[in-house]
């Protein structure tokens, strides 16, 4: 079949964001974001009685989440099981010392019951969690891992939100504006994204969980920490983390705190196939030195993030060179899309003169990374001497101690050159909570029917100025289930959601680009990509089509993994 035509078979609405729902406009609870923190803190309200409405500006569900990796867990079975001993006073000085200064009230808080609210919470919901990892930040094994991404955490929250009649979704539905009555916030306006309509939404408690900032270099470089942001810095975060939540809970009067404490990445390389030229990937190769703009190493590349990420923004480099030869160019990694394989890095990045510079000399090499030829020659000539020596005497990536195992010496032609770019990635401020996740102004004091989870609080300051290995999801875990929580507890109404549904689907193929399709466009060419045949995710009970009845949905959610 031709490859226009498969698409085409394969675009006819085969995700539930595809269905048109239009529900009545009253719920107990109203979620803004489908996220993992949204879906905690929906499951959290109907464990207490309301009935809840999740608006989601994506097609489907889950955030960023589905491409994260793992959860910072204090004290599980599966860490006992393994003869780990945790404990909270021991992971309470773990994230005190590496994020330096966390919110005390909500980091105690997740070290005392991460391991019981968290990680026993999700496996009572089928997530399998089989691997703990050791980290820099922890004294002792503590990041917990599923078969493989955190996608496998979402998918089981997102089939018993399905098959909740309580719980019901809208998708590609952003939400604009609340709305306040009597001095309460009591609603929401809605632009459903695929037809341009604004709706009207009512509840007795409006959760925010929309996620970070980090897609919006206006708003990063807005906070950023230091009068100079990067030049040249380039999108590392999820599609949908555009701020929206930020400015909708300052629109109510939210206190936003802790705005400059943002992860920034810096090995971010250019997306070859973003025309517009501002997203990248995480690049990562230990078998390569870092050189500044004159040819001159300067860290440890071996160095831990919190190390990394304070000595670069401290430095102000703009972008730097990561310097490999043959021997090293099977070690260069790209993560952050499911297209990115082997021979896809080799052809558009390695190969691609506009990210890499390549050359048979080192000679040549410099000339083309406009450097000093007698800088990069005598930078690696003392690379390679050290390894000789087993002693790295300049940053002490290497020593008698610590044994350069894997590192070779670059001397096997051609050279690559990479130029990496600081990339954003994840925000650590936000709309100030109380402990019951209610959204609260400058002077402390709760603004009525508003809260907030997730990302978007910063998770509540755990981080402190570093972020961490799993404090992001494990956080927004918790704090969605207390913020859904008192939500629903506050809520006066037991109002109950009646739905009507159009089985039939528009009938209209979009095109790229289109509002409310970004999702739905992404998974086909990502379909294209790989190869799939419509077989690889359809099926008799989940033809091609919206997925609107409840099993149909248990089987779209096990196509998840064919992409992520």
């Amino acid at each position: 079949m031709p490859r226009h035509l498969l698409y085409l078979t394969c675009c006819l609405l085969i995700f539930s964001g595809c269905a048109r729902i239009k529900p009545s406009p009253d719920a107990d609870v109203i979620i803004v974001g489908a996220g993992i923190a949204g879906l905690s803190a929906a499951l959290e309200a109907r464990a207490h009685g309301a009935t809840v409405l999740i608006l989601e500006a994506n097609s489907v569900g889950g955030g960023h989440a589905v491409k994260a990796g793992g959860f910072a867990l204090v004290d599980t079975q599966l860490q006992r099981s393994k003869g780990i001993q945790d404990s909270a006073d021991l992971a309470w000085g773990d994230f005190v010392h590496w994020g330096a200064d966390p919110d005390p009230y909500w980091t105690r808080r997740y070290a005392e019951e991460s391991g019981s609210e968290v990680y026993d919470w999700l496996t009572e919901r089928g997530v399998d969690f089989r691997m703990v990892l050791d980290t820099p930040e922890d004294s002792v094994p503590r990041f917990h891992f599923t078969r493989g991404t955190a996608v496998n955490a979402v998918v089981p929250l997102m089939r018993e939100a399905f098959m909740d009649p309580g719980i019901q979704f809208i998708w590609n539905a952003r939400v604009s504006e609340l709305t306040r009555s009597k001095g309460a916030i009591d609603g929401v306006t809605v632009v459903h994204e695929r037809t341009g309509e604004e709706t009207r939404y009512k509840a007795a408690a409006i959760l925010l969980a929309t996620g970070g900032f980090q897609n919006n270099l206006d708003m990063v470089r807005k906070y950023w920490a230091g009068p100079n942001p990067p030049q040249n810095l380039l999108k590392g975060a999820g599609h949908f983390a555009t701020g929206d939540g930020y400015r909708l809970a300052q629109s109510a009067g939210a206190h936003l705190q802790r705005m400059t404490k943002q992860v920034t990445f810096y090995t971010g390389v250019p997306n070859p196939r973003d025309s517009a030229g501002k997203t990248a990937y995480f690049a990562q190769n230990p078998a390569a030195i870092w050189l500044d703009n004159y040819g001159r190493r300067f860290i440890n590349e071996s160095a831990n993030s919190k190390t990394i990420e304070t000595n670069l923004r401290e430095l102000q480099l703009d972008g730097f060179w990561m310097v490999f030869d043959a021997q090293g160019a099977k070690r260069f990694s790209l993560r952050g899309s499911p297209w990115l394989n082997a021979e896809t890095i080799r052809q558009e990045f390695l190969n691609n003169p506009a990210i890499t510079q390549s050359a048979d000399t080192l000679t040549e090499l410099a000339e083309k990374m406009g450097l000093p030829a007698a800088n990069l020659i005598a930078a690696l000539q003392v690379w390679n001497r050290m390894l000789q020596l087993g002693t790295d005497y300049q940053f002490d990536r290497f020593n008698a101690d610590a044994k350069p195992r894997g590192l070779k010496p670059v001397q096997n032609p051609p050279y690559y050159a990479v130029r990496l770019h600081p990339m954003t990635r994840k925000s650590m401020g936000g709309p100030a909570i109380s402990s019951l996740g209610q959204v609260i102004d400058e002077n402390r004091i709760p603004i009525r029917g508003l809260y907030a989870a997730g990302e978007l609080t910063g998770v509540a300051g755990i981080n402190g100025s570093h972020g961490g290995s799993g404090t992001f999801l494990g956080p927004s875990v918790l704090t969605g289930r207390i913020a859904g929580r008192q939500a629903a507890i506050s809520s006066s109404r037991s109002t109950r959601l009646k739905w009507r549904r159009s089985a039939e689907p528009t009938g209209e193929i979009p095109d790229y680009g289109l509002p409310g399709y970004w999702h739905y466009d992404a998974v086909h060419r990502t379909a294209l990509e790989l190869r799939y045949n419509c077989a690889q995710c359809h099926s008799e009970q989940q033809p091609i089509g919206p997925a609107t009845a409840p099993a149909q949905r248990m089987k779209q959610l096990s196509t998840c993994s064919n992409c992520h």
